[in-house]
């Protein structure tokens, strides 16, 4: 009963941001039922004056009764008093629960990110999901404090119309014949505003992706002297930034004076049937008109912020439906089958068996029909003109896509029935780009492994050769590597990913093109560390530099998706086919 009662409730709003915010909110209910009734005291407390202001004119001016004056200012002072301790509790308390949601909402999407499949990064933008993370998300949690505000207006308003109605029935009906005018303006601009929002925050997002882009290309740009046409471009998606903004700014303008032109309407309406009640029919007292003037009165800056906090809310909830899209992207397959199947101690074969793959937005196969027996301890080389296939191999090996057709097997079992957080564990990589994170070289090497002690960290930096470095570094293991390891050389930075790989004890390891960009000392340094790395661990490496496989136990060769050789070293070149033209093309013997 209890999760069909919340169902309910999680159903109140046809705005799936809303919802969003509404579920997140269902974990601080008793802030939001305290926010609620201090609101309401609040509103309460507001429209008080429409009540005494009767008593001020009939009582105090009219009939001179001091005592009714002496009630009046208590009952104002004390009104007063109430409103603002209770409205200075309901904002602090709307605040900290918008807050906490806002934090609840950027933890859940941080979180949902790290879930996601590589396929989703491949397709988005860097700059324009971290505009969503940062910026998007705190807007979701924003909508809180605007609808916590909208509900402290719309009280008074309703609190107002009450005492509107008590003293003249026909009255508040004859003034609220403006009210239909008023929310059909809001009604057509409300539409207009949301629509205007959602391509504001595409076009914010665009501009945050050519920014980090930029930033992150900045050697590029100055190495071809080519920053006056980024800044061109970036003016030119900043001017289209600014003319989207604008164009929802000169809607909400639209509304104010509208809504102030109908206002004053009403209060015509209202003094010119009141002057007529008082001075024709008499039945109605100068104390009541007042009263119901100060209600009109009173009612209209609740009302004009009411609506001015709904252009606010439309406007931010196309930012909040992108936070929304990111959640509603499925997350990574754990794994297949009712139940997930235990992981090995030690892995004794990988076995392909006929794989195809193509990706999400390819009309054709990258791989096709490769099959690939290997042993636990061997070495398998994947070579092959760019465009080949070795790379979408690798990954699939570590499940960063999953195969579009075959099946990829150790000892037998297909990998995507193991969890896939157990079976990343037993694989190590090692990328042709190394990415360290900010923080200590020690942080770096320990972060392929929880629980590490300092001395597995000192043994993986010498079997990678970047002990000896690293000690003579001002800091050592505690020196900072900046940001993307910019502070190191790129052959520090490679020597300090394989300790990073070794720490972890993979049973598998995946090296792509670890030495390529690398001067010829550290090249043989890293290759030393590599070497010593693949002892007794099936290794699967892609390599141009054909001298750096020569001893593997596999060379696969690999053209157009498809395995067109497979041997040693030494049988390739007596086949004399795709290989041996690789290999004197690579060493000039043609």
């Amino acid at each position: 009963m209890k999760d069909k009662v919340n169902e309910g409730i999680l159903r109140i709003f046809k705005n799936k941001s809303l919802n969003t915010f509404l579920k997140y909110s269902l974990k601080y209910k008793g802030w939001m039922i305290g926010v609620v009734l201090m609101s309401t005291i609040t509103s309460l407390m507001s429209a008080v004056p429409a009540w005494l202001s009767k008593y001020l004119i009939d009582d105090v001016l009219v009939s001179k009764s001091s005592k009714a004056m002496i009630l009046v200012i208590a009952g104002i002072f004390i009104s007063t008093v109430i409103k603002v301790v209770t409205g200075y509790y309901a904002d602090i308390s709307s605040g900290f629960v918008t807050e906490k949601i806002r934090r609840d909402i950027k933890i859940q999407v941080f979180t949902h990110l790290q879930h996601l499949p590589i396929s989703f990064y491949k397709r988005n933008k860097l700059g324009d999901i971290m505009a969503r993370l940062s910026g998007d998300s705190s807007t979701l949690g924003r909508i809180g404090f605007m609808l916590f505000d909208m509900l402290k207006e719309f009280l008074t308003v309703i609190a107002l119309l009450f005492r509107m109605f008590q003293v003249d029935f026909m009255l508040a009906l004859v003034s609220l014949t403006v009210l239909p005018a008023i929310f059909s303006v809001v009604k057509k601009f409300t539409k207009k505003i949301r629509k205007s929002g959602r391509v504001r925050q595409d076009t914010t997002g665009n501009v945050t992706a050519f920014m980090q882009e930029s930033l992150s290309g900045i050697n590029v740009i100055k190495a071809f002297n080519n920053s006056e046409v980024m800044i061109e471009k970036y003016e030119d998606i900043t001017q289209d930034e600014f003319n989207k903004i604008f164009k929802t700014t000169k809607i909400k303008a639209k509304i104010s004076p509208i809504n102030e032109l109908l206002a004053t309407l009403m209060i015509l309406i209202v003094a010119s049937y009141g002057g007529y009640q008082i001075i024709v029919t008499g039945n109605m007292t100068a104390g009541d008109l007042v009263s119901f003037v100060t209600a009109v009165g009173l009612m209209q800056q609740p009302l004009k912020r009411l609506i001015k906090r709904n252009s606010e809310l439309q406007e931010a909830l196309p930012s909040a439906d992108r936070v929304i899209e990111i959640l509603d992207e499925k997350e990574e397959i754990e794994y297949i089958g009712e139940a997930k199947k235990t992981m090995f101690e030690k892995i004794h074969d990988i076995t392909f068996e006929n794989v195809d793959f193509m990706y999400d937005d390819g009309q054709q196969k990258v791989l096709k029909n490769f099959n690939l027996n290997v042993k636990a301890g061997e070495v398998v080389a994947l070579v092959g003109q760019s465009g080949s296939g070795k790379t979408t191999l690798v990954n699939l090996i570590p499940r960063f896509y999953d195969i579009t057709e075959g099946s990829i097997r150790l000892d037998g079992i297909d990998i995507r029935e193991f969890a896939l957080s157990e079976y990343r564990n037993k694989i190590g990589i090692v990328p042709q780009e190394t990415f360290l994170f900010s923080g200590t070289i020690g942080e770096n090497i320990a972060f392929g492994k929880e629980n590490v002690t300092l001395d597995e960290i000192h043994e993986a930096a010498r079997m990678a050769n970047a002990y000896n470095f690293i000690n003579e570094l001002p800091d050592g293991f505690d020196t900072e590597v900046g940001e993307r390891g910019v502070l190191l050389s790129g052959g520090q930075k490679q020597r300090i990913a394989i300790a990073r790989a070794l720490i972890q004890n993979p049973d598998i390891m995946i090296l792509d093109e670890a030495t390529s960009a690398l001067d010829t000392e550290s090249e043989r340094l890293v290759q030393e560390a590599l070497d010593k790395l693949m002892i007794g661990r099936t290794t699967f490496v892609i390599a141009h530099r054909l001298s750096t496989i020569i001893n593997a136990d596999k060379i696969v060769v690999m053209k157009h998706g498809e395995i067109k050789e497979v041997g040693t070293h030494h049988e390739l070149l007596k086949r004399k086919g795709l290989y041996k033209q690789l290999y004197e093309i690579q060493f000039g013997e043609q």
